[in-house]
């Protein structure tokens, strides 16, 4: 948990692209038998995965802002 946690304030602090974040969760959720037993972690990884997803060519689905909120569900 607390590796999804430190990816995502990655994102925040603009230290870690959208994409980057989002490719290294999609690893796990993509695998054929992830090792992810926690499913507080699993919701995280399947959150992060889609982080980079955008509903226009210039606009991501979900905020900055969003991000931080769905962090403070998991401090």
């Amino acid at each position: 948990m607390a590796e999804c946690l430190k990816k995502a304030d990655l994102i925040l602090n603009g230290q870690a692209a959208r994409e980057e974040v989002s490719d290294w969760a999609c690893e796990y959720v993509a695998a054929h038998d992830p090792e992810v037993e926690d499913e507080n972690v699993w919701e995280m990884l399947v959150y992060l995965s889609g982080f980079d997803l955008k509903d226009s060519p210039d606009s991501y689905l979900h905020t900055t802002e969003e991000l931080r909120e769905w962090m403070q569900g998991y401090k």
